[in-house]
């Protein structure tokens, strides 16, 4: 018996037990204590095995007998050579994914950037050097404290750019908060999924989430981030943190959703609310500077002139963070080109690692892979000889040792590469610098990459996802049969929504017979419904009917998962626009019943679905499963679904705003806000009263002055005049954080419609010393503001931080906005220093923002300071010059020529067995 066949029968059993036990999967869910998601996967045929974990709680949950659950488990074992390695959940020691006190743990193993050493070093230093709290910092641990003190879950997660502090604010107020806690730390999202479905994740620990890319990436991404979201909301005194760039990272994660989203069950996480996001800057404020200096020159004393090195190499850019770590010289010495800081061969490898980064292949690199890459780049005469020079440049680009003693590393700590943290046995794999990642890769983004390295990715590439990303990578290039090899590859792989991207790339010309089209209809994943919706609607759209009736006799409305409602609703409309009207009612009867009812913005589109495709019975079956289980405290959705069932479900709705109404955070101002504005415009009356008596106006944290001058104008607008008098009454201008330059208008603007003189004058003269002045387009809003008041002492304060050296040039048209208010208010030298540093520092390589501040600069009369600028924007060389998708119904080959023809039947022949 095959081990297809093997999981086959695993899961003809664990149907068996299910019946016998008279339990709906809703029964399961509840009793396993495992997600939705999970069980659906489980019991149901699908590309991937069930993690033993899994099998062990259905079992349990459906009482069956030890003896059962013993072959249970060697059928288990005999199943798991089917599934491919990118999608089992290997049950590992605890030890292996992080049990220990938090106390008890190096920085090193949390992967806090070390500080580069001084040169000449003298030695003796400590791993770390003095650490200087920031204003994230407060935040940072008021957060994490009211989550451990017994308040509500949180994740935190702070955003930045690389290198500008994240990890180790983390390690710091963790340290300080939650010493004698139990740190988890999985490494993979397999493993965070494991340690969710496993219950380790529980009041007493807290979660480690570094660098959460590796985690909302991928497959296991959106029932990881769907299975973390629940336990947040529905438990107390949970503490998770995260670090992510902001570009991409948090952007693309974030973004609204679509049909099709690949990061819903991730953006709601992100978005719920029991997630915390905290920016860190990527410059000090003035008096951080301050602060820094006084630390450093103390440090010098003693020895240590790693600070003091930093302050004075970011002198210039503002980045003494960044160049702690050393980010900004790793970076120009990858720009100085080979033969300089890194030889030829270092260089090519180090090259192909950022490239294929950029192309999208986000996991750890094999050595074969950037080896047989660069080999192909290099001139025949720098190619290096031996079995070894592979293995001996890696290695010298991880550990910063060549073997004639040189160095590759920036003084003796920062390397250009890195081996992530493996477990025995395991192959060695590597990571380019995460700071070379994020300031070459968006330098290089339209770059097709070289011949090489697209067949060493086509050769060694294993991940799904790596797969999915580059195809598309190829795609866009013109590189057709190369991502038609890649999504093929992902296909096999399991990857849930590579069906339908290559039955798109699939046409007349490269696929006559239809025989690709038939063969992803035959091994497309089905669990995942938005993969099956768009590989239907492909097929539809393309009247590719047999493929549909392939598809159709898998029976995907049984098989995919009904988590997600958003999904299911995509589903829905897609299964009857084909027609498909049986399939369509046993998925909406399922859904109706399984569907993650936590989340109040997916649930709405399935009720607007299930109502407008006619399914009454789900649409009230949900409904009421929603008024009792949405997330009422999700301020920015449940208005919406209020509406729907107000609209459509009144007595459901009447539920939904009475727990809204007993769960909200009274102390949001953002959030009591958005409920009254849903509650008034639904013409809820009883609820308004209700949301009213619990006072908000003396429970609402008056931090963020914007939420409050949001909420005193929604009052107004109820007439609540007492509670606004009581809410001004409050002392706003003592309590209010002005670091904030947008907030500080309107706060003002308030105070004054209330006659608070002295608090107008307050609030001005702690904003003027206050504020953050990084954010020139920000500071040009206030500057005219207080200009417009006559508020001048103030407005000579702020201008006295000397605002044109310290604010980031690297915001075009901000800074195009302040040289001209600069220059409007007569401050001559200013508008030069601002110009100076603009022309010398600001991005050249974006074009759109390069024309806004040339036009700005001219405005201002800069003419010498915009001819600098455009003289530093970069010439594309010819041999580099992006290639476009070639006209050719087949594509372009490697080397941009025109493809010949190939059709799907060759790849099949020639580039392996197609299964």
């Amino acid at each position: 018996m095959t081990a297809d066949a093997k999981l086959a029968a695993l899961r003809e059993q664990l149907r068996d037990l299910r019946g016998r036990a008279g339990l709906t999967m809703s029964d399961l869910h509840v009793r396993s204590r495992l997600g939705r998601t999970t069980v659906s996967q489980a019991l149901n045929d699908g590309a991937s095995c069930p993690s033993w974990v899994t099998v062990a709680a259905l079992a349990k949950a459906m009482k069956a007998a030890p003896s059962v659950i013993d072959a249970l488990h060697e059928l288990w074992k005999e199943a798991q050579p089917s599934a491919p390695r990118s999608q089992q959940h290997v049950v590992r020691p605890r030890t292996a994914i992080g049990d220990q006190l938090i106390a008890d743990i190096d920085p090193q193993a949390l992967e806090v950037h070390p500080a580069v050493l001084a040169a000449p070093d003298p030695g003796g230093y400590p791993f770390l050097p003095t650490y200087l709290s920031r204003a994230h910092d407060a935040e940072l641990r008021s957060y994490l404290k009211s989550a451990l003190q017994g308040g509500v879950s949180v994740l935190v997660m702070l955003t930045g750019d690389s290198a500008t502090g994240k990890t180790r604010a983390l390690y710091e107020a963790l340290g300080e908060v939650a010493p004698h806690r139990r740190l988890l730390r999985p490494s993979t999202s397999g493993d965070l999924l494991s340690i969710l479905l496993e219950g380790r994740f529980e009041p007493d620990t807290v979660l480690w989430l570094n660098e959460s890319q590796r985690f909302f990436y991928g497959h296991d991404a959106e029932q990881t981030a769907a299975e973390l979201r629940r336990l947040l909301v529905t438990t107390s005194r949970l503490v998770a943190v995260g670090t992510l760039w902001t570009d991409p990272y948090w952007e693309e994660l974030t973004r609204p959703g679509r049909a099709g989203d690949p990061h819903g069950q991730v953006r709601g996480l992100l978005d719920c609310s029991a997630t915390r996001r905290i920016m860190v800057p990527d410059h000090l404020s003035d008096a951080e500077l301050r602060q820094w200096r006084t630390t450093a020159h103390a440090e010098e004393e003693h020895g240590d002139r790693r600070l003091i090195d930093a302050l004075r190499a970011g002198a210039a850019d503002g980045s003494v963070v960044q160049h702690l770590s050393g980010g900004p010289a790793l970076l120009a010495a990858y720009r100085s080109g080979p033969g300089s800081h890194f030889n030829h061969v270092e260089h090519a490898i180090l090259g192909a690692a950022l490239d294929a980064r950029r192309l999208g292949h986000r996991s750890p690199l094999p050595g074969e892979l950037l080896a047989d890459a660069a080999d192909g780049a290099l001139h025949p005469r720098r190619r290096p000889s031996g079995e070894t020079w592979a293995e001996d440049v890696l290695k010298a680009l991880s550990t910063g040792e060549r073997g004639d003693g040189r160095r590759t590393d920036i003084r003796h700590t920062l390397t250009a590469m890195h081996t992530p943290l493996s477990r025995s046995g395991d192959q060695a794999v590597y990571e380019p610098a995460d700071y070379l990642v994020q300031h070459v890769g968006h330098q290089r983004a339209d770059r097709p990459g070289a011949p090489s390295l697209w067949r060493a990715l086509v050769q060694h590439t294993t991940d799904a996802d790596d797969l999915v990303e580059l195809g598309t990578s190829a795609a866009n290039h013109g590189y057709l049969r190369q991502a038609a090899l890649l999504w093929r590859k992902a296909v096999l792989a399991g990857h849930p929504t590579s069906g339908y991207v290559l039955a798109e790339l699939l046409d007349e010309a490269n696929d006559p017979h239809q025989h690709g089209s038939l063969w992803v209809a035959g091994h497309a994943v089905l669990h995942d419904p938005d993969g099956v919706r768009n590989l239907l609607d492909v097929l539809h759209q393309t009247q590719r009917s047999a493929a549909i009736d392939v598809l159709m006799q898998r029976h995907p409305e049984t098989h995919v998962d009904c988590d997600d409602a958003e999904s299911i609703a995509y589903l829905l409309e897609s299964l009857s626009a084909a027609d498909l009207h049986a399939a369509a009612a046993e998925l909406a009867a399922r859904a109706a019943g399984g569907a993650d009812a936590t989340d109040p913005g997916s649930i709405v589109d399935l009720l607007e679905a299930l109502r407008d495709l006619g399914y009454d019975r789900a649409y009230r079956v949900l409904a009421v499963r929603a008024s009792r289980e949405a997330d009422a405290t999700e301020a920015a959705f449940s208005p919406a679904l209020l509406a729907e069932l107000t609209a459509h479900s009144p007595a459901d709705a009447t539920v939904l705003a009475a727990r809204a109404i007993a769960e909200i955070d009274i102390r949001d101002a953002n959030d009591v806000t958005n409920l009254l504005d849903a509650f008034k415009d639904l013409d809820l009356r009883d609820s308004v009263t209700g949301l009213l008596r619990r006072a908000p106006e003396t429970h609402v944290d008056l931090s963020d002055p914007e939420a409050v001058v949001r909420l005193i104008e929604t009052l107004e607008e109820l007439e609540q005049t007492q509670a606004v008098r009581t809410l001004v009454d409050r002392d706003l201008a003592g309590h209010a954080d002005l670091t904030d330059p947008d907030s500080v208008p309107a706060l003002l603007s308030l105070l004054m419609e209330y006659e608070q003189s002295t608090d107008v004058m307050a609030v001005a003269a702690r904003a003027a010393s206050e504020t953050d002045i990084s954010h020139p387009g920000s500071i040009a809003e206030l500057l005219e503001f207080l200009h417009q008041l006559g508020m001048e002492a103030e407005l000579a304060t702020l201008l006295d931080r000397d605002v044109s050296r310290h604010t980031d040039v690297h915001d075009h048209e901000g800074v195009g906005r302040l040289l001209v208010v600069l220059k409007e208010m007569d401050q001559g030298q200013a508008v030069g220093l601002l110009a100076q540093r603009a022309a010398a520092d600001a991005d050249a390589t974006d074009p759109d923002g390069v024309a806004w501040l040339v036009e700005y600069l001219q405005e201002v009369g800069q003419d010498e300071a915009a001819g600098m600028l455009l003289s530093r924007v970069p010439v594309q060389d010819n041999d580099e010059t992006p290639l476009g998708p070639a006209d050719s119904a087949w594509g372009c080959d490697l080397d941009g020529s025109p493809a010949g023809r190939w059709t799907w039947d060759d790849l099949s022949l020639n580039e392996g067995p197609t299964q």
